[in-house]
């Protein structure tokens, strides 16, 4: 068997993108998404209540989607959002990741020690880190969108027994947001939809990343 961590990011960016990484978190279709916390709105209430009783009731991970400015203080920035984090939630985030994956090494270790310290998962960014991560680092199709064949045919690639993480970015159309991937957010919908059957059909595990 392998396990799979399909992560929604970027809650927070868009009311619609939200409301979609919801419909999947209820389906049982996805089990983890982070949160962008600069991006919260008051609008976006209603859907932060929905989230919590989500984490409440179901074995779901919510983490901290960190956005960082590489020319200020990362430590400072990463402590600042995890301290947001719990104010909105009233829990603590349940893994990091880094927004866009930024190129940056000093970004990633410091993720990586912050998650140490915090004793709380790290999305594998392709860095060793001493706090618990995927085997594998985390998967994103070309362009950031998803396409099945590339989703399938990196899931075949992985060892029996072995843990990964599938980036997405699920959504609809949001005519307010300037997102680089707005509509194309549909479509990584859609594939995790689709990619159901064959997660059943080849003894592939959705789990979240409180099961890691």
């Amino acid at each position: 068997m392998i396990r799979l961590i399909i992560n929604a990011d970027d809650f927070g960016i868009s009311k619609l993108f939200n409301e979609k990484i919801i419909e999947l978190l209820e389906k049982g279709f996805i089990k983890s998404a982070t949160v962008m916390v600069n991006r919260i709105t008051k609008e976006q209430d209603k859907q932060l209540e929905h989230l919590i009783r989500l984490n409440s009731s179901r074995t779901i991970s919510i983490g901290l989607h960190l956005e960082i400015d590489v020319e200020k203080p990362i430590r400072q920035q990463m402590e600042a959002q995890y301290a947001s984090f719990n104010s909105i939630f009233g829990f603590t985030p349940s893994h990091i990741d880094i927004h866009k994956l930024v190129h940056s090494k000093e970004v990633v270790e410091e993720a990586n020690s912050m998650a140490e310290k915090l004793h709380v998962p790290v999305r594998n960014h392709g860095i060793k880190a001493n706090a618990k991560q995927t085997d594998y680092p985390a998967f994103s199709c070309s362009g950031w969108v998803l396409k099945m064949d590339e989703v399938t045919k990196f899931l075949q690639s992985v060892k029996e027994w072995s843990s990964c993480e599938l980036i997405t970015h699920p959504g609809q159309y949001d005519p307010k947001s300037a997102s680089r991937i707005n509509k194309e957010r549909e479509e990584d919908y859609n594939v995790i939809v689709k990619l159901q059957e064959f997660l059943k059909s080849n003894n592939i595990k959705n789990i979240s990343y409180r099961e890691l």
